[in-house]
């Protein structure tokens, strides 16, 4: 989490900071400028008001004739009070002739040094040192006495090729490695570590061993995600039972060791990737607090977490056509916990007979994308609490399932084979399900995303562009209106969680965090958002404007090329009711055009 300021703030504080010295820079408490940085290094005398000294390097871009000026030797010797040193740019060209001993945090981006100059035997008050994406190729030599540091951030260190002795920073809580691609050695005492929380190794592709056993009693969350050349897993020592995250994924591991049992608190396991291991070696119901467990191969289910009754998330991607598919789904029915299952790729066209999904009373999300099914071979209308559903690149899919009146969010983007007339009758089924069910006195609503060239027949308002205007009969709807429906056609590229937000009136008509934006979003896409009648009361005015916004970045390029909405009254879920027979047809308000 980033706190960030106000220019305002910011200079307002500077000016306090000024005020304390006017003329002296070195009777300052902060420094920002490299003129002032520049006259305290220089002073002869020890300097005791100076406790910061951020210089970024964006005020590079600021002052040209900064880039000129040769501050590669720097010494903070006299300023023995400094407690914070934020040095932030690759155009700062410096070397330090030292680490001041009283400071306590360290923040160098783009650290261009190949090493720091810690001395030895030398106490530290560092408790914070974040240098990623710097040129570190040995952090330091030997043992430093670092007993307060707490935080160490090296990520992105591409050239650093190993970890030196870690015991003489035995408070140490997180070590982020990430993305550091030539690290290959850790020094023994790490795995022996009993303060170390969070280890993330996260992209050290060249990283080969852990050692042969971990001692990490405080341990609570390890990352070796893409950890291409790690073949072997370390033996887990039986102190660590907080371990409780341990991320595999796209990891070259080929076997997992047998005291991985030894993990009692195990809450999330993710083996997604790991196409090298073919087995399990005991059954997964061990891990009692099991919460979310990942996996990319079927044939890793050769011990379903049948005993796993609090298993809460379970993502399974397997393109390889296997036929455990059919045992996974029968074991499904034992985890009364899950809350969120995610399916890809493990159904083929020869699976078409539904499965009885009804004991999952607690699934609230279901992801069943890029599968090569006909049908969906799931009976989801009988799941009580299903609130998302997604269908996303099932190509070959042609009817939508029966969906429950509990669900508030549908994905069917890139699903080229739907048959019209079945979406049609399922989505306005849902839809009216919805506008009779949803609740009256708080914000409720309904959204969908289809990939489609035109905006469905059903809608009566229609505007070119971002905005549609509709209007009330009088001030206020009447009671025969109870819900409003809202369908925007869009036109470009959304690969960002950023969320948009729908307005009216220019103001925020639904809250941003309730919409779901679809990410991956490409070409022409329609979104319906149904809302209920709570909405309604903060229609103020009789002639109402509705725009879709999306948040103006890079990963997002997207125009709202046509925009509908209409009124859902009683009388449209009456008629949707009739059937076929006694009508001949429903009237032709009520047919979506989805081709």
């Amino acid at each position: 989490m980033s706190l960030g300021m106000h220019d305002l703030l910011e200079e307002m504080g500077k000016l306090i900071v000024i005020q304390e010295s006017p003329n002296d820079a070195s009777k300052r408490s902060r420094l920002w400028c490299y003129e002032d940085v520049d006259f305290v290094l220089t002073q002869k005398k020890e300097i005791e008001a100076t406790h910061s000294i951020v210089l970024h390097d964006m005020y590079c871009e600021i002052e040209e004739n900064w880039r000129d000026l040769d501050i590669r030797y720097l010494s903070f010797s006299n300023i023995c009070k400094l407690n914070l040193l934020i040095l932030d740019g690759e155009r700062f060209p410096i070397l330090l002739y030292d680490i001041p001993c009283a400071l306590k945090v360290l923040h160098w981006t783009d650290c261009p040094m190949e090493t720091l100059p810690f001395r030895d035997h030398q106490r530290y008050e560092l408790v914070e040192i974040d240098l990623s994406h710097s040129k570190i190729v040995q952090l330091w030599d030997g043992k430093k006495v670092l007993k307060k540091l707490v935080h160490l951030n090296l990520s992105y260190c591409k050239e650093l090729k190993e970890m030196p002795d870690l015991s003489g920073a035995p408070n140490l809580k997180t070590l982020d490695l990430d993305g550091c691609e030539e690290l290959n050695y850790f020094h023994p005492s790490l795995a022996h570590h009993k303060s170390l929380v969070e280890l993330n190794l996260r992209g050290c592709e060249r990283l080969e061993t852990l050692g042969d056993k971990l001692e990490m009693s405080s341990l609570e969350r390890l990352d070796l995600e893409c950890c291409s050349s790690l073949r072997r897993l370390p033996e887990f020592g039986k102190c660590m039972k907080q371990l409780s995250i341990l991320i595999l994924k796209r990891t070259g591991i080929e076997e997992l060791p047998t005291t991985l049992g030894n993990l009692a608190g195990m809450s999330e396991l993710d083996l997604t990737g790991c196409y090298k291991l073919t087995s399990l070696p005991f059954p997964l119901g061990c891990f009692v607090g099991l919460k979310k467990l990942r996996l990319s191969r079927l044939v890793e289910l050769s011990c379903v977490p049948y005993s796993t009754h609090g298993l809460e998330s379970l993502t399974v991607k397997d393109y390889s056509g296997s036929p455990n598919i059919v045992g996974l789904l029968c074991s499904l029915s034992h985890l009364t916990s899950l809350s969120s299952l995610k399916l890809q790729g493990c159904f083929s066209t020869s699976r078409e007979e539904s499965t009885d999904f009804g004991r999952l009373a607690s699934l609230t999300d279901l992801d069943l994308s890029e599968n090569n099914f006909l049908r969906v071979p799931i009976s989801i209308h009988e799941l009580p609490r299903l609130t998302r559903l997604k269908l996303n690149n099932c190509r070959r899919l042609k009817v939508l399932p029966e969906l429950p009146l509990s669900l508030r969010e549908l994905q069917a983007r890139d699903c080229d084979s739907l048959d019209a007339s079945n979406a049609n009758d399922v989505i306005l089924k849902a839809c009216c399900g919805f506008a009779e069910s949803a609740s009256q006195d708080r914000e409720d609503l309904f959204q969908m995303w289809f990939s489609r060239k035109k905006i469905p027949a059903w809608f009566e308002h229609h505007e070119e562009g971002n905005g549609v205007s509709v209007s009330f009969s009088h001030n206020c709807p009447s009671t025969e209106t109870i819900a409003l429906a809202l369908c925007f056609l869009l036109q470009g590229f959304l690969f960002s969680s950023e969320k948009p937000s729908v307005i009216c009136n220019g103001k925020e008509f639904i809250n941003k965090s309730l919409l779901k934006a679809s990410s991956g979003i490409s070409s022409e896409n329609v979104y319906i958002v149904y809302v209920n009648g709570y909405y309604l009361s903060k229609l103020l005015c009789q002639h109402n404007c509705f725009q879709m916004l999306f948040p103006g970045t890079p990963s997002i390029n997207i125009q709202v090329r046509r925009s509908s909405a209409r009124w859902v009254r009683k009388q449209d879920i009456q008629d949707f009711k009739k059937p076929k027979s006694e009508t001949g047809k429903r009237k032709a308000t009520l047919e979506l055009d989805m081709e």
